[in-house]
């Protein structure tokens, strides 16, 4: 799983919520209440976020929900959280040649641990993404 969360402004506005994420160029929806408004951030941050990614550029680091700046008379801040897993476009797996120590490779096997989501959970992780 590769979970991301961000702070989102949410501003009241004739059709309900303008709702934009001021760490994330560009990366603004709306609903007309704050449950619609929050599925359509999920999925705009889940588009943005893994855009980014298929890009190679590095993903912004989200500030701290209490050091963001907005207005009290209209605006509140939320936390927003997605799973990246299904926006990310798979595309087609390469295939790579690993060399594991024996042991590692047996006790891996008798566990049943997948090595290519292994692998892919380990390289993300490492890279930041």
């Amino acid at each position: 799983m590769l979970k991301k969360v961000y702070p989102a402004i949410f501003e009241t506005d004739p059709v309900g919520y303008g709702i934009y994420f001021p760490d994330i160029e560009g990366a603004a929806t709306q609903g007309a209440d704050i449950q619609e408004g929050l599925d359509m951030a999920t999925d705009l941050l889940g588009l943005m976020l893994a855009d980014l990614i298929e890009q190679g550029e590095t993903l912004p680091e989200p500030t701290p929900v209490n050091e963001v700046k907005y207005d009290k008379s209209y605006q509140f801040v939320t936390l927003v959280s997605v799973d990246l897993t299904g926006y990310i476009q798979e595309g087609h797996a390469d295939k790579k040649t690993i060399k594991i120590p024996h042991w590692l490779n047996v006790r891996a096997m008798n566990a049943g641990i997948n090595f290519s989501q292994t692998m892919t959970d380990a390289l993300m992780e490492k890279l930041q993404v």
